[in-house]
């Protein structure tokens, strides 16, 4: 069975390049019936977090990407926290046997040594290799500095004069010349193993059979695939995503709107128009959609056509797609959705329901709803601000002193009530629609666009319109006795 693994740091919070890999991984297991493993790579000890963590699995649960196999869901014994992995000792026998093999070898020099060596190389112009100084050691040499305890690092050997390569699902055939491949630490001086090293000790165990990824990762797969021979265990097959890069071609950042997804979150994004977004940077479905189920994903999805040129990250487009999925909400689903975002206060509301539904088409996210609810908690002096500085003329103040005269003579106020006057505006004034409902919209809201007109004037009580209504004359001079 295939077996894919989304594997984080957990040295800072769920960011939107990760998540991108993990839909990836996410929908091809699908696609293949395989199984999917969440790793936490947390050799970074200084910079991993806790908090982090809880982070990474928040965001994911948020988002719906479930995991066969986990550090919550193990199978069997197996540990899924490379700290914990360490814990057991699973890393130190495999260096071992690779020492013993004569395929990886103790490091002595200090750092400073090896900052001379680096400053040395560039001076010189060439890229720094490390000068493979300590293999010149005899083995009873090694033997005396082990026993006196000198600080040491453990490198791997990587074999010079051959090349190395793989067909990649996504690139094509790769390869590298092992002599420009500097020998990489596979066990730090405090006895933590490296990244490049771990990695594969893990996915061989874990019997990962597809390594999915951003092309970040091209050169360290050419020292880990030196590592799977030096050990002879078998390959898997290697995919790198193309880099998700910002409207300008630059490598994304937050200035381009790249952040975690608990922000995206709590900008009131839905976790459908995410995935939907992320699954087309770098992949384009045969038949062109655009929104995309996850069922429409995972049948589409073809590991061969992914792109191999750098995907553009937009937040408008991703903005567009958010309000397409709010729009295809039912209405409990939307108030649902919506309801952590509105205030308190506001929920206490008995109209709060019909209010949130009027401005749903103003909505491109949800933390959006209380700056479109305000057009129903203004008070009059303050509506009347708003409205001494909106542009009214002649034609308007015309409309405003005809509504006065129709509403004061109202005993009921509904929506159909507020549509059969703004007919009869139309038709004794000789106005087009939007003539008639713009200088209502600025009189009685202090707005000059908002929700349907007539939904939202009949959520605001009639004495209060009318109220406005004769404050806005006034300041504009009108005698409303004309």
């Amino acid at each position: 069975m295939a077996r894919f693994r989304f594997a984080p740091s957990p040295t800072g919070n769920l960011h939107i390049g990760s998540v991108r890999t993990a839909i990836f991984n996410w929908v091809w297991s699908q696609k293949v019936g395989g199984r999917l493993i969440l790793r936490i790579e947390d050799t970074d000890v200084q910079r991993s977090k806790p908090a982090f963590e809880a982070n990474i699995r928040e965001g994911l649960d948020w988002l719906g990407i479930h995991f066969d196999e986990s550090p919550w869901q193990p199978s069997g014994d197996t540990r899924y926290r490379q700290s914990e992995r360490i814990a057991q000792g699973v890393y130190a026998p495999i260096v071992h046997q690779l020492i013993h093999r004569g395929d990886a070898y103790y490091c002595f020099e200090t750092d400073d040594e090896l900052a001379q060596e680096r400053s040395e190389a560039e001076a010189a112009g060439r890229a720094y290799m490390y000068s493979r100084r300590s293999l010149a050691y005899t083995p009873q040499e090694v033997s005396q500095r082990l026993k006196d305890g000198q600080a040491h690092t453990i490198r791997f050997k990587v074999p010079h004069h051959q090349h190395v390569g793989w067909t990649d699902t996504v690139r094509g055939a790769i390869r590298f010349d092992t002599s420009l491949l500097s020998d990489p630490i596979i066990m730090k001086s405090d006895g933590q193993p490296t990244y490049n090293f771990a990695v594969v000790v893990d996915d061989y165990d874990m019997g990962i059979t597809h390594v999915v990824r951003g092309e970040d990762h091209i050169s360290n797969t050419a020292i880990q695939l030196l590592m799977y021979q030096a050990l002879g265990w078998d390959v898997p097959v290697f995919a790198h995503l193309p880099i998700i890069l910002g409207p300008d071609r630059s490598k994304l950042s937050k200035r381009h709107g790249a952040q975690s997804v608990s922000d995206y979150r709590d900008q009131g994004f839905v976790p459908e128009a995410i995935i939907n977004y992320l699954s087309l940077l770098g992949w384009t479905p045969p038949n062109g959609r655009e929104k995309l189920s996850q069922t429409d994903l995972v049948d589409l999805f073809d590991p061969n056509t992914i792109h191999k040129a750098g995907a553009i990250f937009d937040t408008v487009k991703l903005t567009w797609m958010n309000k397409q999925y709010l729009a295809g909400y039912s209405e409990d689903a939307f108030m649902d959705a919506v309801w952590p975002f509105i205030a308190p206060e506001t929920q206490q509301d008995p109209y709060c329901r019909q209010k949130v539904l009027t401005i749903r088409d103003n909505l491109d996210r949800l933390d959006q709803v209380t700056t479109h609810l305000a057009v129903y908690e203004l008070t009059t002096d303050a509506c009347m601000e708003r409205v001494a500085a909106l542009p009214l003329g002649d034609t308007d103040y015309r409309v405003l002193t005809a509504a006065q005269g129709i509403m004061t003579g109202l005993n009921e106020w509904t929506n159909t009530v507020v549509a059969t006057m703004i007919d009869t505006l139309m038709n004794t004034l000789s106005l087009g629609k939007g003539a008639v409902m713009k200088p209502l919209r600025k009189g009685l809201t202090g707005f000059e666009s908002g929700p349907n007109l007539a939904d939202c004037l009949a959520l605001i009580p009639l004495a209060e319109l009318r109220g406005r209504l004769s404050r806005v004359l006034a300041q504009g001079g009108v005698d409303a006795a004309d």
